[in-house]
């Protein structure tokens, strides 16, 4: 996994407007009409292409942005199923750049620590329904990306359970 820092240029009103920001791998801008409608990034592998997430679920599939002062954080990861096909997580300022498949990508846990109180996490999963990290992140007003590693450290330790096959990424208590 390699680890890039999240620039964001700026915020603007139309994509147009996103013309000539983007430079270098990373660069992002945010284009916002009343709330997050787009960010427009160029690809952090550094293949060069520009491409838009969707923030806007009025517009379909969306990504969710959070801000916490200075900081962006999108959830879920973003997985390009065209051109480079790459896999990232931006979290709090920066890009997690994800191996390809059988380059290496452990597919584990990728930050070095815990950013939550574990206590605070039990206390709030379900005992009897799998739920979502996002779901669970919601109830504590905190980001996603670090309830998802609070969890798996939860799963590892025995405290939790999380579900299989297509109910990975959801979690209970045991």
């Amino acid at each position: 996994m390699k680890i890039l820092p999240f620039n964001l240029k700026g915020t603007v009103s139309s994509r147009s407007d996103t013309t000539g920001m983007l430079r270098v791998a990373g660069d992002a801008v945010l284009v916002e009409r009343g709330r997050p409608r787009l960010l427009v990034l160029m690809c952090p592998c550094g293949c060069g292409e520009v491409f838009a997430t969707n923030l806007d679920g009025q517009a379909g599939k969306a990504w969710r942005l959070y801000r916490q002062g200075q900081s962006i954080t999108v959830f879920p990861s973003v997985w390009r199923d065209t051109g480079c096909e790459s896999h990232f997580i931006i979290s709090k300022n920066k890009i997690f750049l994800f191996a390809r498949w059988g380059e290496g990508d452990d597919g584990g846990l990728w930050a070095n620590e815990d950013t939550l109180n574990r206590d605070d996490v039990l206390k709030v999963m379900s005992r009897g329904t799998l739920e979502s990290a996002v779901i669970i992140a919601d109830r504590i007003d905190a980001l996603p990306w670090d309830v998802l590693n609070v969890c798996r450290r939860l799963v590892k330790d025995g405290a939790a359970v999380e579900g299989a096959e297509g109910k990975k990424g959801t979690f209970r208590r045991k």
